[in-house]
């Protein structure tokens, strides 16, 4: 990720879109202080506070999901045992 000014953004606009649309990322400063960036716009997604929401839900949901199958499956689950017992393997594991 590169600095740039606003005022070489406005000089070099062209060059600067161009090389954003080749996968660079700027972050543009007025009076040295960040006050923008500009990003290829594959790279916008990562950077909308929407879309993360939205990715961030979707994570929740499915970690849900999962919770649900496995107790389907397996019944209740009390996950603080299931800690300490992979404690305790990975400690028998580690000492001889």
């Amino acid at each position: 990720m590169r600095t740039i000014t606003a005022l070489e953004v406005r000089a070099k606009f062209g060059q600067v879109i161009d090389e954003a649309a080749a996968g660079e990322r700027f972050i543009v400063e007025r009076a040295g202080v960040p006050v923008a960036a500009i990003v290829p716009l594959r790279d916008l997604d990562a950077v909308d506070p929407a879309q993360l929401v939205e990715q961030r839900i979707a994570a929740i949901r499915a970690i849900a999901r999962s919770g649900q199958r496995i107790r389907e499956r397996y019944g209740p689950v009390d996950a603080a045992e299931l800690v300490r017992e992979g404690r305790e393997e990975r400690q028998r594991r580690i000492s001889p």
